[in-house]
């Protein structure tokens, strides 16, 4: 899987889409907030081919995207999983667990690409090497 991370980088794009989209049409305000996601994973989308063709500029910029949006959505997942009392009064229960649910499954699948990108660039490196 090293080898292909435009693979690694398709999937998560498709999970950030298919996250945010889910997260907007479902909550009643549609927070444009929610729209994040599904835009970052187009712009992920539109880097895929540079990923796939070995393009060290644009596939240092895939793994920075996702990283940057991996931390941010496990700062949201750890919010919705150990809630203040202020985001308790604010979102019920069920909202909480959606929240959870959304934010974890982008902050698992940004890991596993940051994860197999990383795995690649060490990968060729040792190539490089010998």
């Amino acid at each position: 899987m090293a080898d292909r991370p435009d693979i690694a980088n398709n999937t998560h794009a498709a999970v950030l889409i298919g996250a945010g989209l889910t997260s907007y049409f479902l909550n009643e305000n549609r927070p444009k907030t929610a729209l994040i996601p599904p835009a970052a994973g187009g712009a992920l989308l539109l880097l895929s081919p540079g990923v796939k063709s070995g393009d060290k500029a644009v596939a240092h910029a895939a793994v920075g995207v996702t990283a940057l949006l991996g931390v941010m959505t496990g700062v949201l997942f750890s919010k919705a999983i150990a809630p203040s009392e202020a985001a308790k009064q604010k979102f019920k229960p069920e909202v909480r667990q959606r929240r959870a649910g959304v934010f974890g499954l982008m902050t698992l699948t940004s890991a596993a690409a940051v994860g197999v990108y990383v795995a690649g660039f060490i990968r060729k490196r040792k190539q490089q090497e010998v």
